[in-house]
């Protein structure tokens, strides 16, 4: 509810009170200002005329040196209250300098030093502190004689002052006074009107009376509004009467209405039984494409590894069935003493090649059946430890040197603050490290002059001060990147560029596995043919504070 802080017989009076004394208040600045700056330039007037007085009636006394005569003659100024004090001051051709010849001084004050070092720089008359001072040189057929000092009152500028504020107090006073005597035949003029005309609309409103009308008012602006208000009233009237049937015919249309609602809430009710039903059924046959889903990649799984392992398998076995062929004939022809030293020396040859070529096939066989059992998550099933990244960096950095010698020749780095301490499982991340190290260096630097990799750890906090986050590792390399066809299959099992140079296919599907299923996050791969490859890995952590 808003509180109403304003009315009209407040504002009439407000108004014409404010209008009034504005008005009064800027007269009497305006005359007192005009009264006082004639009174200021009256009394400079006046000090500078009776300089010249004393100067014209002192010259005679100063060229005679009659000093005694002149102090005489001065004290004639006594009968005047506006003149304070004379000094006669004669100069000296010779030294051309200033003595002290005459003064007077009035009887209420005392005597002052005197202003040699003044006269000189006092053109005319100028308004001092609590007086009046001018000065007048005394010239005979143009040359100079002396100076006359002259100090006067002041008092007739601040009497000036004081009457002017007194007699402007008076007048704005008296002006506040019959402002507000007019305020208050004005309200009785406007206001009582309108009071009448607000209790009619008061008692209307409480009567509901809308059949009745207000009467005419004197004030053409108040029977405007009369009138006004009258055709509301009016207008009303016929919206009740409009309203009323509205509302009968609405009764009767909500009737209908119930009716219908009542009969459709029915059918809903069918429909939604059927849309359960359906759903229930979308339900099973989802569940049937899952399994389908499922049985497919597994079979596709499946094709994979016997695709993989069936080629080394089946170089083993025909060299395993070559192997026992050649022994045979190599025994029949020693029982037979029918075996040269050329024979010997070629069937050993052969037993070598193909011995070497099963065991070749056979580790192989191994490392894919290694490889393949690394997709299982189970094996990373270690608990959450903390780790100091610049340690655990320098670990795994020193571990893969000693694994893969081709790593001097790659500039490999790694940015990390050296008080990121976390909580996670470094079994995982370890892997993940190694097998993106493993799968550049089998796959991005064929064509690369000065190969690079380097990694980037941050922590991203949940909230401000919190412990609870994500670590963001990057991975980036500037080796030929990754083919365009490859892209969107990269993380699949068995996906591989170079299949003929013995790479199967599981490095970077290990490394999704890790991240998604292990580290419970998310992988991002950016690549461009021949502008390198980078990874962004992210996954929940815990940092920790460090013990000092």
């Amino acid at each position: 509810m808003n509180l109403k802080v304003s009315s009209i017989k407040r504002s009439v009076t407000s108004l014409v009170i404010l209008i009034t004394t504005i008005s009064v208040t800027l007269a009497c600045l305006v005359l007192s200002y005009n009264f006082i700056a004639d009174t200021h330039h009256r009394l400079l007037r006046q000090s500078e005329q009776v300089s010249r007085f004393i100067a014209e009636n002192a010259t005679s006394y100063m060229v005679y040196n009659q000093a005694e005569a002149a102090e005489r003659w001065l004290q004639s100024l006594r009968h005047s209250p506006l003149i304070q004090h004379v000094h006669l001051y004669r100069y000296d051709p010779s030294t051309e300098a200033l003595g002290f010849f005459a003064s007077y001084y009035a009887e209420r004050e005392a005597p002052i030093p005197v202003r040699f070092d003044r006269v000189k720089n006092i053109t005319e008359a100028r308004f001092a502190t609590n007086y009046v001072e001018s000065a007048v040189p005394l010239y005979v057929q143009n040359t100079l004689q002396g100076y006359v000092y002259l100090r006067t009152s002041r008092a007739a500028l601040d009497e000036a002052k004081w009457y002017a504020a007194a007699i402007s107090g008076v007048i704005i006073t008296a002006s506040f006074i019959l402002s507000w005597l007019m305020s208050l035949w004005l309200r009785r003029v406007i206001t009582q009107p309108l009071d009448e005309m607000v209790e009619s609309i008061q008692q209307i409103a409480r009567d509901k009376n809308y059949d009745r009308t207000l009467h005419e008012f004197e004030l053409q602006e108040l029977d405007r509004v009369s009138d006004a208000f009258n055709a509301l009233l009016s207008r009303i009237q016929q919206h009740i009467r409009r309203q009323e049937q509205a509302e009968r015919e609405a009764s009767e249309l909500n009737a209908e209405l119930e009716l219908q609602v009542k009969q459709r809430t029915q059918k809903l009710y069918e429909s939604n039984q059927e849309l359960h039903q359906a759903l229930e059924t979308a339900h099973q046959y989802q569940s049937e494409l899952v399994q389908a889903e499922k049985m497919s990649s597994l079979a596709k799984l499946v094709s994979g590894v016997a695709h993989e392992v069936n080629t080394p398998v089946g170089l083993a076995v025909t060299s395993t069935s070559i192997l026992q062929d050649n022994l045979q004939l190599l025994k029949q022809k020693f029982a037979d003493k029918k075996l040269t030293s050329q024979e010997f020396q070629r069937y050993m040859s052969g037993f070598e090649e193909n011995l070497a070529l099963i065991s070749r096939n056979i580790k192989r066989t191994a490392d894919l059946i290694s490889n393949f059992s690394k997709l299982s998550m189970d094996q990373f099933s270690d608990d959450d430890r903390s780790l100091h990244l610049t340690k655990f960096w320098d670990e795994i950095a020193q571990s893969l040197y000693n694994r893969h010698p081709e790593l001097t020749s790659v500039e490999l780095s790694c940015q990390v603050a050296d008080d990121l301490i976390i909580s996670t499982r470094p079994g995982p991340l370890n892997q993940v490290i190694s097998q993106l190290v493993q799968n550049a260096l089998q796959h991005a630097f064929s064509n690369t002059a000065h190969p690079m990799i380097r990694f980037s750890f941050s922590f991203i906090p949940q909230a401000e001060s919190s412990e609870s986050g994500d670590l963001q590792m990057t991975y980036e390399d500037n080796g030929d990147g990754i083919p365009d066809d490859l892209i969107k299959s990269v993380f699949d099992p068995f996906v591989t560029s170079k299949r003929s140079h013995g790479a199967a296919g599981l490095g970077l599907h290990l490394v999704y596995n890790l991240v998604v299923q292990v580290l419970q996050g998310h992988i991002e791969l950016e690549s461009q043919p021949h502008q390198g490859t980078r990874f962004k890995v992210v996954f929940p952590v815990r940092r920790l504070v460090q013990s000092k």
